[in-house]
C-alpha cells in the first residue's frame, strides 16, 4: 500500500478532468482544541488543518487535506496528509455523504516514522435556514493498512454551519474521538470556509 497515496492522487487527476459539469469548489481550515476524554477542562492536544475540495454537478467530489496534531504538555507531534473520493445522496431535504481515502500518517518524536492509512466517513446534513445548516452525525472509521501500527481511530461528531455570504462560512463541530478502544478526547472544532 506503499503506493496507495499516487494511486488515488491518479484517480483525483481523472476526476478533474472527467466532463463532469463545472460544480462547486471550496477551501477551508479548521481549529480543533482537544479535551480530555473524562475531563473536558484538561487539554490533550491542539490540531490545526487546511484542505480544498470540489465537488462535480453529478454529485461526485474530490477532497485532500493536511492536519498537524500537537500534543499537550510533550515534543511530540502528528501530521495526516490524505485524499479522498465522495459522493452525496439527497433524501428530501437529507444530504447524505459518503467519502473513501487514504492518507499518509507522519509521527514526528524521538521514534519518527509514518505509515499509510484509509478512512470512510458519512455525513448527513440539513438545512436549518437560508443562512444555517446542521449536520446530523458526521461519522469516520479510520485504521492503517498494517494493524500493527495500532491506529484505529474512529469519530462521531456533530455541528452547525453558518454562511455569511454567498462565498463565506463558519462552523462549530463538537467531535468524539477513540483510539483502539479506548476514549481519547472530545474535541471541539471551529472551521472557516470559502467557496468560488
Amino acid at each position: 500500500m506503499r503506493y496507495g497515496l499516487f494511486l488515488l492522487a491518479g484517480g483525483v487527476a481523472l476526476a478533474i478532468a472527467s466532463p463532469a459539469g463545472a460544480g462547486d469548489t471550496s477551501i477551508g481550515g479548521t481549529f480543533t482544541t482537544e479535551r480530555g476524554p473524562e475531563d473536558f477542562n484538561a487539554t490533550t492536544g491542539t490540531d490545526w488543518q487546511i484542505d480544498a475540495a470540489h465537488s462535480f454537478d453529478n454529485k461526485v467530489s474530490i477532497s485532500g487535506s493536511l492536519k498537524y496534531y500537537d500534543t499537550a504538555g510533550t515534543s511530540n507531534s502528528k501530521t495526516n496528509a490524505q485524499f479522498g473520493v465522495g459522493y452525496t445522496y439527497e433524501l428530501g431535504k437529507l444530504a447524505l455523504t459518503g467519502t473513501v481515502g487514504i492518507g499518509q500518517h507522519f509521527i514526528h518524536s524521538e521514534d519518527s516514522r509514518s505509515f499509510p492509512y484509509y478512512y470512510l466517513t458519512l455525513a448527513g446534513a440539513v438545512p436549518i435556514s437560508e443562512t444555517w445548516s446542521w449536520t446530523i452525525f458526521r461519522l469516520r472509521y479510520r485504521n492503517a493498512f498494517d494493524t500493527s501500527n495500532e491506529y484505529d481511530t474512529p469519530e462521531v461528531a456533530t455541528g452547525v454551519s453558518y454562511k455569511v455570504d454567498a462565498h463565506n462560512s463558519v462552523s462549530l463541530f463538537i467531535e468524539r474521538d477513540w483510539s483502539n478502544g479506548n476514549p481519547s478526547y472530545t474535541g471541539v472544532e471551529i472551521g472557516y470556509r470559502y467557496r468560488f
